[in-house]
């Protein structure tokens, strides 16, 4: 989960998404547009899930959202929903929240130092939550520790999951500027705004699907870096884009194709 800052038109706009992890990939759920400027409230965020739970059940999956998604009316709601949540914390910010002495603290940093990760266990407005510290991968001065707060207590280090957010801001790149240059569009309207991110949302998912189908046919080259870890040469969503405006060259060819790919009773067919 995310929110990021288009420029449609000539104004910016922030967009909540909701995506699920499929294959790898960022793949959108739930959205919605917020005219404001700024961090969105608890309550707007709170309004956003329990609308998505009505699209997905989010029961017992786990929501992994940056520094921006915090609150204690927040973090409550979430658990009354069995929502399972991993949420980065300001710097600093945790100390307000966790009953710790200043020794406690000096303890657990150095923990980290020296080995790379810690945690401890706190009640916070009668709920149980975890607190896991790792040294910051990036070599940040500014933030050398990173700083995870979950209500998942029998899984350990599910702090490792939270590299998993950097798909979602991939997602992002390829909606906006590096695919369909979603912020070149010049509409002013928020509704026909809202029904064009839809149709670009479709389109991106077909693109991961024909992605994810040419992988197992024909996988692309990949390339290994210095460091000796392996990139494919071209993402799954370029893969798949490039092969479907191959295929889709009108729209008789895309109506062609999505009934191959879906029931003839598809929704989707009353749009095309």
């Amino acid at each position: 989960m995310d929110s990021t800052e288009w420029k449609i038109g000539q104004y910016p706009l922030h967009v909540l998404v909701l995506a699920a992890d499929v294959k790898g990939v960022a793949v959108p759920v739930y959205f919605r547009i917020y005219s404001h400027k700024g961090v969105l409230s608890e309550k707007e965020r709170i309004n956003f899930i329990r609308k998505s739970l009505s699209v997905i059940d989010l029961r017992g999956k786990l929501l992994i959202a940056d520094r921006e998604f915090i609150g204690k009316e927040w973090f409550a709601f979430l658990n009354t929903n069995q929502i399972g949540f991993l949420i980065r914390l300001r710097k600093g910010i945790y100390q307000q929240w966790i009953d710790l002495e200043e020794k406690q603290y000096d303890k657990l940093q150095k923990r980290v130092f020296k080995k790379g990760y810690a945690h401890t266990d706190f009640t916070l407005d009668k709920q149980r939550y975890r607190l896991e510290v790792y040294r910051n991968e990036n070599h940040n001065e500014k933030e050398p520790l990173v700083y995870l707060l979950t209500n998942r207590l029998r899984k350990k280090r599910i702090g490792k999951q939270y590299r998993k957010r950097w798909k979602i801001e991939y997602c992002f790149k390829h909606l906006k500027t590096n695919g369909f240059n979603l912020e070149q569009v010049a509409f002013q309207d928020t509704n026909k705004i809202r029904l064009l991110i839809s149709f670009v949302i479709v389109a991106y998912i077909l693109a991961l699907e024909q992605g994810i189908l040419q992988e197992k046919h024909n996988p692309v080259r990949h390339i290994r870096s210095a460091g000796g870890k392996k990139y494919r040469s071209v993402s799954v969503f370029r893969d798949g884009l490039q092969k479907l405006k191959e295929k889709l060259t009108c729209l008789v060819d895309f109506r062609e194709y999505l009934l191959k790919r879906f029931p003839k009773k598809s929704t989707i067919f009353k749009i095309v």
